[in-house]
Formats: C-alpha cells, sequence, structure tokens
C-alpha cells in the first residue's frame, strides 16, 4: 500500500511541524484546565466521625428502625449515651476515691478519716441524689454499651448477609477494648460491694449511718487474707477502667493518635505507657489509703462490733466468717 500524500499537497516535514507549532506564541494557547474535587477526608478512629456527614448509599438511608433512626443515627446516640453517662459517677467517684484513698493517707488515722467520710456523704447518699448521681447511670453505661455491642454484630450480619440464626452465628463479634472488658469484670464486684456497704445494712439495720471506714475496716479484719485479695483485685480493675476511660473520653488515647510510620507507632506505645503508669498510681494510692491505713485499723469493739457482725453476717458468701 503507498503511503505518498495526495496529489497537489506537499508533504510535511519534521521541521516544517516544529517550526509551525513554535511560531505559535504560548500566550495564544487556550488553558484548559481540569476541575478536579478533592475526595473528602474522615477521621481515622469511628468515635470522631460524625454519621450525618457520612456517604451513605440509597438502601441505607432508607433502612431505618422502629424509631425511624438510620443505623449510624443509632450508633451516635447509643454511643453518646454510654460517653455522657460517665459524668455524674465521675463527681461521685472524685469525692469517694479522697474519702478513702487520699485522705487516710494524710491523716493516718481511721477515726479521724471517718469523720470526713461522714461529713460528705449526705451530699451522694440522700435521695434523689444518689440514684441520679451513681446508680442510675452506671446502670445506663452498661446496658447502653451491651446495646452497642449487640447493635453493632447486628449491622455486621446485615451487611453479610446472614438471615438464619445459623448464619448469624457465624458472624464475628466486635472486638472488644481492654477498657471495656476490666468495665465487664469490674460490674459484679461493683454490685458486691453496693451490697455489702448499702443494701445489706439498710435491710439489717434500716439505715447505712453506721457504715464507715471503721466498719470497713471491721469486716477485713475477720478475714484479712480473702477481703484483701478482693479490694486488690476490685480496685487495680477499677483504677485502669476509670483512668482508661477517661482518656478515651478526652480523645488522649494511643488510638487518637493518627500519625503513621515509625515516629506515629513509638508516640503511640508510650502514650499507653503514660495512660497505664498513671492508672498503676491512682490504684497504688488508693491500696495504700484503703488497705495500707485503714484496712490495718483492726475489727471494731463493743456494740458497734456487735451490730457489724449482724450486718456482715447476712452478706451471702461471707457472712459465714461473721457467725
Amino acid at each position: 500500500m503507498s503511503s505518498q500524500p495526495p496529489e497537489g499537497l506537499a508533504p510535511l516535514s519534521t521541521s516544517d511541524t516544529r517550526s509551525s507549532i513554535s511560531a505559535a506564541p504560548m500566550h495564544e494557547v487556550e488553558p484548559s484546565p481540569v476541575d478536579e474535587e478533592e475526595p473528602p477526608t474522615y477521621p481515622t478512629n469511628p468515635s470522631d466521625i460524625d454519621p450525618e456527614k457520612l456517604p451513605v448509599s440509597e438502601s441505607t438511608h432508607n433502612t431505618t428502625n422502629w424509631l425511624g433512626l438510620t443505623p449510624a443515627r443509632t450508633l451516635h446516640i447509643l454511643s453518646a449515651v454510654q460517653k455522657y453517662a460517665t459524668v455524674p459517677p465521675t463527681i461521685y467517684l472524685a469525692m469517694h476515691y479522697t474519702n478513702t484513698a487520699i485522705i487516710p493517707l494524710v491523716t493516718r488515722n481511721v477515726a479521724e478519716s471517718d469523720k470526713y467520710l461522714l461529713l460528705t456523704r449526705p451530699y451522694y447518699q440522700s435521695f434523689p441524689i444518689e440514684p441520679l448521681m451513681i446508680f442510675a447511670p452506671i446502670l445506663t453505661h452498661v446496658v447502653s454499651g451491651i446495646a452497642l455491642r449487640l447493635y453493632r454484630r447486628r449491622i455486621i450480619a446485615l451487611r453479610h448477609g446472614a438471615e438464619t440464626h445459623a448464619d448469624r452465628k457465624k458472624v464475628f463479634w466486635p472486638k472488644v477494648s481492654l477498657t471495656s472488658a476490666l468495665g465487664y469484670a469490674m460490674y459484679p464486684m461493683f454490685v458486691a460491694h453496693v451490697l455489702m456497704q448499702r443494701v445489706i445494712p439498710k435491710q439489717v439495720d434500716g439505715s447505712s449511718a453506721g457504715v464507715g471506714l471503721r466498719y470497713f475496716a471491721h469486716g477485713i479484719a475477720h478475714d484479712p487474707i480473702t477481703a484483701n485479695t478482693f479490694y486488690t483485685i476490685f480496685v487495680t480493675i477499677a483504677s485502669f477502667h476509670f483512668v482508661g476511660g477517661t482518656a478515651k473520653y478526652l480523645k488522649l488515647s494511643r488510638e487518637y493518635i493518627t500519625e503513621g510510620g515509625q515516629s506515629g507507632a513509638v508516640r503511640r506505645k508510650w502514650r499507653g505507657r503514660v495512660i497505664n503508669a498513671l492508672a498503676a498510681t491512682v490504684a497504688a494510692v488508693w491500696l495504700a489509703g484503703g488497705l495500707g491505713v485503714v484496712g490495718r485499723a483492726g475489727p471494731g469493739a463493743g456494740w458497734e462490733a456487735s451490730n457489724w457482725d449482724k450486718i456482715y453476717g447476712a452478706v451471702p458468701l461471707v457472712g459465714k466468717f461473721f457467725r
């Protein structure tokens, strides 16, 4: 096949082509910019994501529960309820920690420390302050956390198309963080503590007015090994749960460090160490004041000790040590 140009037209040479291009001034060339929108950026931590700003598919947007809420909105509400339910108990915890850890360490005297405990007790053990500040928020915090895990697993099951019970059993559960695991472990211990310090004294004595640091010391003196072991575990778990949870609440925990590379990994490692060291310090101070000072005060005497024996004797499992 011939590659000759049509008759009447002179063939173009390379030099002709280059000269024709270079002859056109640059300012005569119309620019043609390409408008490109930058992709949206989202926080790397799930708790920082605003569900209303997320792109959702048509099917997800139209999926609502019986309250008319989308899955993203439901997760946001449950997370907020679980988070802000911790505010009232934190106020109580600050007072309780001061009375049972710091003041005994400062005074080195249980009877003197008991005066401060009894002085502040009306502020958080009267109705309706006590249920509103302690019991209702803690129950809300625990229930909303469980509901959050169940709802997240339900969403995972729907995404994987698990319709039957057998299919749903194969769907994995959301990962449990260390802070959450410590909270679940602490809850039955907290219930036992409330039974011994609040519920059973009211049932036996009609009031818990006589329950203070000396009552606590009297109980430890009857069975030091069991009592010290229980409260050491209880205080340690509680301290790491409270400090770790506070760090997440304030967005200071290690998962909020989004920097990549080796420097980011080092920062996350040291942030975790600092938080753990702070939690260990809180636990050590609590144990030093609660067990090191109060726990070594010895048993009570007289009618007070007899009354405390009746209260402890009504406590399930540990009551046999006081009969």
